[in-house]
């Protein structure tokens, strides 16, 4: 039973260590879900948060609905649609 609990934690606790690349007024958004990627493991290792091409920070006002899920090695990622952007953007979690 406790193995179950700690497995149904993990997706949460993964998530919380990569909420340091962002701050309370903006989020790291990218055009490919690869450079969200990209960007989450590079700021998991407690370095500042990774640039990458095809990414950049966006005011989180101007983040809408969710278009596009996927979950990945326990983190979840969404795409979602930015005010002014045109596409859904990849939000790095």
């Amino acid at each position: 039973m406790r193995f179950q609990v700690v497995l149904a934690l993990s997706p949460i606790l993964l998530w919380s260590g990569a909420a340091r690349a962002q701050d309370g007024t903006t989020a790291i958004a990218c055009d490919t879900l690869l450079a969200a990627r990209r960007v989450d493991a590079a700021t998991g290792s407690g370095q500042p948060p990774a640039t990458d091409a095809g990414c950049r920070r966006v005011e989180r006002d101007k983040i809408r609905s969710v278009e596009q899920r996927a979950l990945i090695g326990g983190a979840p990622y969404e795409c979602m649609t930015i005010a002014g952007a045109g596409r859904c953007l990849w939000i790095v979690p």
